[in-house]
């Protein structure tokens, strides 16, 4: 069977993965008394509540039933654990007592075994193999590239009076990605990408649940369109890998570059399945990092005055140079306090699910094998024990250097932890920070705060219309 015929859709789970335990069922749980929670006979309500609005329904757990409990969905057991020890085990001490949860069946079907879906063994070899292009020697020549594109597009604001927020940060993200770690033009794909990834997105995160994959084969239009979307940003990445083929290019120190030279050792189709995950992971994390922060500012002039101070006070951008990599990091104290604080009230990875592969114990919660274990950077990035006045959006509290060191280990976790960490986090930091300041050198944004629209990333709902006005 050609490439071209294989699709992660209909690929299953590899066999040499870590066998997965059977779900407890609701009808053989005992009820245990360290773990507080819901009536098991309301499961079924439950479910449609969480399908709803997962990230209130795991607040309103925690709320009521502390940072640890229990509940079924699809009448399966699922144990929410928020403390940031429990975070801790699960991301880092445990980590290899489970392996990843609802939701990543569904992921696999878009991205395949990409770095973000795979399991060991497959997963230390490949992010070994991806992580030269993410060293900080590189770095330096990625953040010319961004500082280009990022005036590039900025350009054209300057003739509008506004701008649809979401989708201007999608497609400057997606063409940082692909000019950085591909080395090609993604304008021909934007449209493409946004309207498939858009949909994908979508019935991830809606049909996450046990037993809903039952309806993939079904006449239902939601469920078909899911295959589609899928099956069209298969095509998208394979065009991309063919269209780098054909060019002869030697990018030795990109990303597609390394895995093309190691196609002896890693197939085509894992190639595919990493640009895949890199499309999403690489632009749609980081422009919904960025929509939120610039709409955040916006019902923040205080916040506004001083990343706009801090730009007009920064010698690399008045005297129109690119930046190194330390010299952006050093330059960019206000807006790292941004992203820090907009990354811990919409995380652009929300939640992160697994499976218990053995009996465990937990931060004193034991945890049979099989039971679905759901961690929350939505949920634990909230609670009052770890940050004073949760819910208000204040990049103050991140100004003392040593707020952050003093946070317990698992409070704070917007790149995840452990050994799957994300590869690109110095990467999405550089890229947003010098969005962030670029932006406020030259312009004003005024929008409304968005409705939220949580997906499989913590999405605003809409394209987010934001007046901008030259400074």
């Amino acid at each position: 069977m050609s490439l071209d015929e294989v699709r992660a859709f209909k690929v299953a789970r590899p066999s040499n993965y870590p066998a997965i335990p059977a779900p407890i069922a609701r009808k053989s749980w005992s009820k245990k008394a360290d773990l507080p929670g819901p009536n098991p006979l309301l499961s079924d309500w439950l479910t449609l509540t969480f399908i709803k609005d997962t990230p209130s329904f795991l607040s309103s757990m925690q709320k009521k039933y502390g940072n640890h409990c229990s509940f079924f969905l699809s009448r399966q057991l699922f144990i929410g654990v928020f403390s940031a020890e429990a975070v801790h085990q699960v991301t880092v001490a445990q980590q290899h007592n489970f392996v990843k949860g609802v939701g990543f069946a569904r992921m696999r079907k878009v991205l395949g075994e990409g770095l973000l879906t795979n399991e060991e063994p497959i997963h230390m070899a490949h992010r070994r193999l991806m992580q030269p292009p993410f060293h900080h020697g590189n770095l330096d020549s990625y953040v010319g590239i961004m500082h280009r594109l990022v005036l590039e597009h900025i350009s054209a604001w300057k003739y509008k009076e506004s701008v649809d927020l979401a989708p201007e940060m999608m497609a400057l993200t997606l063409e940082i990605v692909s000019q950085c770690l591909f080395g090609l033009d993604s304008s021909q794909y934007t449209a493409r990408i946004a309207h498939c990834m858009e949909i994908a997105i979508d019935r991830i995160e809606r049909t996450m649940l046990p037993g809903l994959e039952r309806f993939d084969k079904s006449a239902i239009s939601y469920f078909a369109a899911f295959e589609e979307a899928a099956n069209e940003l298969a095509d998208i990445a394979q065009e991309i890998i063919n269209t780098r083929i054909a060019s002869n290019t030697n990018h030795s120190d990109d990303l597609l570059g390394i895995l093309l030279q190691m196609s002896e050792h890693i197939s085509m189709q894992h190639i595919r399945d990493e640009v895949l995950t890199l499309i999403l992971s690489g632009h749609e994390t980081t422009a919904n990092v960025l929509t939120w922060a610039f709409a955040y500012m916006s019902n923040n002039p205080e916040a506004a005055r001083k990343l706009a101070a801090e730009a007009d006070a920064t010698d690399w951008i008045t005297n129109n140079k690119v930046p190194t990599f330390a010299e952006l990091e050093q330059s960019a104290t206000y807006a790292s306090c941004v992203l820090s604080e907009t990354l811990r009230l919409a995380p652009p990875v929300w939640v992160s699910p697994r499976i218990a592969l053995v009996d465990t114990e937990v931060d004193g919660v034991k945890i049979p094998a099989g039971a679905h274990v759901l961690i929350s950077q939505y949920v634990t990035q909230r609670l009052e024990q770890y940050f004073t006045n949760p819910q208000k959006w204040d990049p103050e509290r991140w100004l003392d250097p040593t707020f952050e060191a003093s946070l317990p280990r698992g409070a704070y976790f917007p790149f995840l932890a452990g050994s799957r960490k994300c590869l690109g986090e110095s990467f999405a930091l550089a890229e947003s920070r010098l969005i962030l300041l670029l932006v406020a050198r030259q312009f004003s944004l005024s929008t409304k705060i968005p409705t939220a629209q949580p997906r499989t990333t913590y999405r605003a709902k809409g394209v987010v219309p934001t007046k901008i006005s030259k400074r």
